[in-house]
């Protein structure tokens, strides 16, 4: 079992070797991971990885999500980035907002403002809208998703899950439409 994160800009994974220095992500655009180590020295460049090798750190390091946006990790965080959480997952879930309202018990206007940021009252509805999305309450508010995976993979296909792993919410199921009509084919 393990963790796999959806990376995010202000978030600050520390590996379990307290010795080696924690990874601070800026930015993260086009499939790239941009970082600083925070040493005690302040001029520490900035480096790239892809989102493939940051994650094998993650996972190698046992590294933890510390912060986020320079803040701890709070219960619930009505944020741009659970806003945008909610949409990929209900986008990824092939449903509308009318259909994810229904599901949860709320209006249409409650999800509209849930991914818009603007929070309002989404504690009584973690579990029902997490639900409906798919994923635990740790994956809606944190952006991570424990996976049970075990599989064997020929190197072809260790690559196509790589390159699809890059993929944002809504291009993977672009590609799962793709594949299944090649499949069908």
């Amino acid at each position: 079992m393990h963790s796999v994160p959806i990376l995010q800009s202000g978030q600050t994974w520390a590996p379990a070797d307290h010795l080696e220095p924690r990874r601070v992500i800026e930015s993260v655009a086009r499939g790239k991971v941009h970082y600083r180590t925070d040493h005690l020295s302040s001029n520490v460049p900035l480096q790239t990885l892809t989102h493939y090798r940051f994650r094998r750190w993650i996972v190698a390091s046992q590294a933890r999500l510390a912060e986020q946006n320079g803040a701890a990790i709070q219960k619930v965080s009505p944020s741009v980035e659970l806003a945008k959480r909610i949409r990929a997952l209900r986008l990824a879930a092939d449903l509308t907002q009318l259909q994810l309202a229904d599901a949860v018990g709320v209006s249409r206007a409650a999800v509209a403002f849930w991914e818009t940021g603007r929070a309002g009252d989404i504690n009584k509805h973690l579990a029902p809208l997490s639900q409906a999305l798919g994923v635990n309450e740790e994956a809606l508010l944190n952006g991570l998703a424990e996976e049970h995976i075990q599989a064997e993979l020929s190197p072809d296909e260790a690559d196509l899950l790589a390159l699809y792993r890059l993929l944002s919410p809504s291009r993977k199921l672009n590609a799962q439409k793709w594949i299944e009509r090649q499949a069908g084919e």
